[in-house]
């Protein structure tokens, strides 16, 4: 933190001996700075709302007017669509993935409000610098989830004078708190329906890592965590040189893979018997054998290549792991490709049908789905014409690509175009004329002698928000792309 750092990085450098008024003049900078930062961040959110309410006028342009099923729609749809038409011109203009952009829409609407409602006080607090777009954010989302005009007010009123005095994790617990206090809606009832929205969920690391993460009844959440714990706590009390976190990563993967502790079954004193629910799910799972889809070049199976090969799903892995991998598959598949520019050799492009070798080709060339941020995997996602089939356009590699269910609709339903180049680069059109070029994850496709390229988008996989698995309740969706369930 306080290495050296060279004067000739500075615009002003500071003097030779500094004393800490010195120190503190600068501290002072930073946030007045920061005060001007919050300021525009308040105009952005103004700005914001201007867009949203301006595209709501203009339905019409967002949609496409060529499209006979369209032109059967109904209001609901057709307005849905040209907001989503909307939203995603707004997420590839500021490099944001729909999700985070439909979280700053929500935001402005709620704090962009006149004066006197619920919203307005957080909004001016943020124009003068007294908080923070985050702290904003978080008072945001809980007037948001507040179905009540008075619950809402009551909440901005009490939060908003410890806001300005600590952090973003502190004011969500105060949040918390005053929220359960004035939510016109009994505990019990939220809670129910909450845990309607539990979910596991895999997000992929660096260096071959990935995180698991699973949104849980908090109790439960609570034990889970305990259990680790103490677990790990009696490892280390027997010698074991671990971490007390690596011990509790270990146990976890240890009682849901190899199943070592009967104990961990869940019960069933919370579960509704009229639900559906199945008895015994760890047993179930323990008899699940796990699949895991890997690309590996022929040459380094042999050993005559080191290149990477390819996790779907995750991105590069080193050959060695993906070897041990393969040595245990109880099935492979052959890709014949052209060794020049990759493309697959054993295709016919007169069927509607995409052919297994082609899709598997796709799959790795593309790697997600190909609107711009989106990060959905390619293996659970449509495969579209470009130049659609009734149009005559061909299956073949040069006119196909996948797009998640939510993109795939809306490149037919709404005004967005996409152009596919030979070498699997895509070009969209956005509504309002902005052009993103998206290129593939790997430009030259499994079996030839090059490196796979890592995925374009690394960023967590979420839902998109017309597909029925839920994103993570009760936070402020990440900067993150579309997420498998």
């Amino acid at each position: 933190m306080f290495d050296t750092v060279p004067t000739s990085r500075l615009a002003d450098p500071p003097p030779a001996a500094p004393s800490l008024a010195h120190v503190s003049a600068a501290i002072d900078e930073v946030v007045e700075l920061q005060r001007q930062v919050h300021a525009l961040e308040a105009r952005k959110l103004v700005a914001t709302e201007r867009a949203r309410v301006t595209a709501l006028r203009a339905e019409a342009a967002l949609l496409a007017h060529d499209d006979v099923a369209l032109s059967r729609a109904g209001a609901a749809r057709r307005r849905d669509l040209a907001r989503r038409a909307f939203t995603a011109d707004l997420a590839t203009a500021l490099r944001l993935t729909e999700q985070a952009a439909s979280h700053l829409l929500d935001t402005a609407r709620t704090l962009a409000v006149g004066v006197g409602e619920a919203g307005h006080a957080t909004l001016e607090a943020l124009r003068h610098g007294r908080l923070s777009l985050a702290h904003a954010t978080a008072v945001a989302d809980t007037l948001a989830d507040l179905p009540d005009p008075d619950a809402r007010a009551q909440v901005e009123g009490v939060v908003l004078p410890r806001a300005a005095t600590c952090t973003v994790p502190q004011l969500r617990r105060h949040l918390r708190r005053a929220r359960d206090v004035a939510h016109p809606e009994p505990f019990v009832e939220r809670h129910r329906r909450a845990a309607q929205d539990r979910a596991a969920y895999v997000d992929p690391g660096a260096d071959g890592m990935a995180w698991l993460t699973a949104h849980l009844p908090a109790h439960v959440a609570h034990a889970v965590y305990d259990r680790l714990t103490r677990a790990g706590m009696r490892a280390r009390e027997a010698g074991d040189d671990r971490t007390l976190a690596q011990l509790r990563a270990d146990a976890a993967a240890d009682l849901l893979l190899a199943g070592t502790n009967p104990a961990c079954d869940v019960g069933t004193a919370d579960r509704d018997p009229a639900g559906g629910n199945v008895s015994g799910l760890a047993g179930i799972a323990r008899r699940i054998t796990p699949t895991v889809r890997v690309t590996v070049p022929v040459l380094s199976l042999v050993g005559g290549s080191d290149a990477a090969a390819d996790l779907d799903g995750h991105g590069p892995m080193d050959a060695m792991t993906a070897s041990t991998l393969t040595a245990a598959a109880p099935s492979l598949r052959r890709l014949l490709v052209d060794p020049v520019d990759g493309r697959v050799l054993t295709t016919d492009p007169g069927t509607y049908t995409v052919p297994a070798a082609l899709r598997a080709f796709l799959q790795q060339r593309d790697g997600v789905c190909r609107f711009p941020g989106c990060t959905r995997a390619a293996a659970r996602c449509d495969v579209d014409h470009v130049v659609a089939w009734s149009d005559g356009g061909r299956t073949v590699a040069d006119n196909l690509t996948h797009l998640c269910r939510h993109h795939h609709g809306m490149k037919h339903g709404t005004a967005w175009r996409s152009r596919l180049a030979p070498d699997g680069a895509v070009t969209w059109t956005s509504p309002t004329g902005r052009t993103h070029h998206d290129p593939p994850a790997d430009p030259t496709g499994p079996g030839t002698l090059g490196h796979p390229a890592p995925p374009e988008h690394p960023a967590p996989e979420r839902p998109a928000p017309d597909e029925p698995a839920p994103g993570r309740p009760g936070t402020a969706p990440p900067d993150a792309g579309v997420r498998d369930p």
